[in-house]
């Protein structure tokens, strides 16, 4: 033990290097991966959810109530933007007794921390522990966020328990299908393949690669896949054109970052006769929640985050979060742009006493089609700082294989070649069947109150899938 902790300490000494081992660590056997690349906050964290999900409601309002007034504290003292908000409202953190006396306090979103991001930024944490983390910008408005290395192990407890409700463990034989992978190997291939971990770029999806793909599938045998929800329905379309094969021994297949549409859930289940799972969670880190062993409605953590919901009308709510697990960018009262309903306060399947939603709206799948008719998934794998002087910008499609880059300079010197080439490299090849025009628009064009999507997309993905 002495030595892993050695190793341990040499990686945590820098992020720069962390970041360069975490591959080599995914070919180690799982009982070395844990005492490496997870820390004592990983393994604590993962022993309590599964300790508190048998929590009455009360104790975990309790819990609740104590860790709201902890980050309320942390951030009046530490966080220059709420520093100034407590003071203009004579706040007094110290004093909270419930999960109501946060309301007095005001709504943030992304526009807000993007223009102040720095006055969101702890200045009681050294800046070489922050870790960097962008948002995938799909409202237009891309972000860098930071967390710790504490954040991100309850983070990645938190997905470990929730996967792990329909059976995934780190052990299991995984497949992973990506937008953006580093091609590895000899012949610069769209996988690679270590440990128990094969990855798919779904920027390949065509006849050729789909063939190729289910043969790698059938061989490696995974016990689960997991990705983006259109991704996988795309790929199941595939599977389904081209009459393959389909392996039979799938205990689950995870979907993330997106809403999942019921005719997605029912064509990936029906293509590989395996439960189609969910995780809600954001970059934000401000609410995490996905099914139970039982159930497809999803169940948020509260041990994660405090959510409020803010009622649009009808019976549709945008989703709040406060998130509890990160310090360094503490964000409190986050309007996520997300809208759910049928909002619960316990699951009758599964007993555990956490809110519940029948269904959750925004972030719906991002996708382009080229001129062969094929989608392609839009996930932007680029450096967010080229976009500095741009307020937002969107892609917006209604003929197959052409797009408008639709651009929001906030200076008239902003490089917009530079912004068009980085985006049109994120596609790979399947870029190279799809036309760009540039168009600047006027940046005085008021924000609209509901979620902006990075992809105006008017074409139907069904038409395409079929």
């Amino acid at each position: 033990m002495k030595g892993l902790q050695v190793i341990r300490k040499f990686i945590e000494s820098s992020r720069v290097i962390e970041r360069a081992v975490r591959e080599v660590l995914e070919r180690l056997p799982v009982r070395f991966r844990y005492g490496i690349s997870y820390g004592p906050v990983f393994r604590h964290w993962l022993a309590f959810l599964k300790e508190s999900e048998k929590w009455d409601r009360d104790r975990l309002e309790a819990y609740q109530v104590e860790q709201l007034r902890d980050l309320l504290i942390h951030a009046g003292k530490n966080v220059p933007y709420y520093k100034k908000v407590f003071a203009d409202l004579q706040f007094r953190p110290e004093k909270i007794q419930s999960l109501n006396d946060v309301k007095i306090l005001p709504y943030i979103d992304r526009k807000t921390v993007k223009k102040r991001h720095d006055e969101f930024v702890a200045g009681n944490i050294p800046k070489d522990r922050l870790i960097p983390a962008d948002t995938s910008g799909t409202t237009g408005i891309p972000l860098t966020l930071y967390g710790t290395k504490e954040t991100e192990e309850k983070h990645w407890a938190t997905v470990i328990n929730l996967w792990s409700r329909i059976g995934y463990s780190p052990a299991s034989r995984t497949i992973f299908f990506e937008a953006n992978i580093r091609h590895g190997g000899r012949d610069n291939l769209p996988y690679k393949k270590y440990g128990n971990k094969l990855i798919l770029s779904s920027n390949y999806f065509t006849d050729e690669w789909t063939d190729r793909y289910m043969e790698m599938i059938n061989n490696f045998r995974p016990e689960y896949m997991i990705g983006f929800p259109h991704t996988l329905a795309v790929f199941s379309s595939y599977v389904r054109k081209r009459e393959k094969s389909v392996y039979d021994g799938l205990k689950g297949i995870i979907v993330y970052a997106e809403n999942l549409y019921g005719w997605q859930r029912e064509f990936i289940r029906d293509v590989f006769g395996a439960r189609v799972f969910s995780d809600y969670g954001m970059v934000e880190k401000v609410i995490h929640g996905g099914g139970c062993e039982h159930s497809d409605a999803y169940h948020l953590y509260p041990q994660y985050g405090l959510t409020e919901y803010l009622d649009p009308g009808n019976s549709r709510h945008e989703l709040v979060g406060t998130g509890f697990i990160n310090y360094a960018m503490p964000l409190i009262r986050y309007r996520t742009g997300d809208v759910c309903e049928g909002v619960g306060k316990v699951c009758d399947r599964c007993g555990r006493n956490y809110e519940t939603l029948s269904g959750i709206e925004g972030r719906m799948g991002d996708f382009l089609i080229n001129a062969d008719g094929q989608i392609v998934s839009v996930y932007l794998n680029i450096d967010f700082r080229l976009f500095e002087d741009i307020e937002r910008f969107q892609l917006y499609q209604h003929i197959p294989g052409k797009v408008e880059l639709r651009i929001w300079p906030k200076h008239i010197n902003a490089d917009i070649d530079m912004v068009l080439n980085a985006i049109k490299s994120s596609f790979g090849p399947q870029g190279d069947r799809m036309e760009f025009a540039v168009l600047l628009m006027d940046k005085k064009e008021f924000y609209p109150l509901v979620k902006y999507r990075m992809v105006e997309q008017r074409l139907d993905i069904r038409d395409f899938i079929n």
